[in-house]
């Protein structure tokens, strides 16, 4: 006769010989296996993206948090959750201080003009809106590498994850008028 133990064990044992068969039948990606391992209730608790109402934020991104401020951060956040698929939005600051629980724009206005300084975005007024274009990470990594604010291990640390990716690496030129690859070095210009 089987005790309860012994069951249980046995039950045990069976859940963990199907969930190895199925990882080695439908090659499970590896984050979902370690998601089911470590957090077997997971599933409705993650945001689906299967569904709508997510937007993308670049992964090459983290690797510029240290040039900007946390109140920068949290700005650029909320434009790129603004953006639509064209890298563009127009929130009226009035919006932008509300949502973001600021005081008010003096509170808003430094950190949009950083971030333009920086080139993270790009600003334009035009019938009584602000538009905001959100630059990839590249325009950003340009203006970085031109101004000196970016380190070689910084520019090194960046390639390795494009590498990862599969993307293009950054030319490390510093050259002053050389333009690096695949990034307009004049981006403000687009506007004319």
């Amino acid at each position: 006769m089987i005790t309860t133990g012994e069951k249980s064990v046995f039950l045990g044992v069976r859940q963990a010989t199907a969930m190895a068969e199925e990882t080695q039948s439908k090659k499970v990606p590896k984050d979902l296996r370690y998601r089911r391992q470590f957090f077997p209730d997971a599933e409705n608790m993650v945001f689906d993206v299967s569904e709508k109402g997510f937007v993308p934020v670049p992964i090459v991104l983290r690797k510029l948090i240290r040039h900007i401020s946390a109140p920068e951060l949290r700005v650029l956040v909320y434009l790129y959750l603004r953006a639509s698929r064209y890298g563009i939005c127009y929130p009226t600051y009035d919006e932008i201080v509300h949502e973001l629980g600021l005081m008010g724009r003096k509170n808003l206005l430094p950190h949009l003009k950083s971030l333009e300084q920086k080139r993270f975005i790009a600003t334009h007024a035009a019938a009584g809106k602000n538009f905001f274009l959100i630059h990839a990470p590249r325009v950003a990594i340009a203006h970085l590498l031109a101004t000196g604010a970016l380190t070689d291990q910084e520019l090194f640390e960046i390639n390795e994850l494009y590498a990862d990716l599969n993307q293009k690496p950054v030319d490390g030129s510093r050259a002053k008028g050389v333009p690096l690859a695949g990034v307009d070095p004049h981006p403000e210009l687009q506007h004319a």
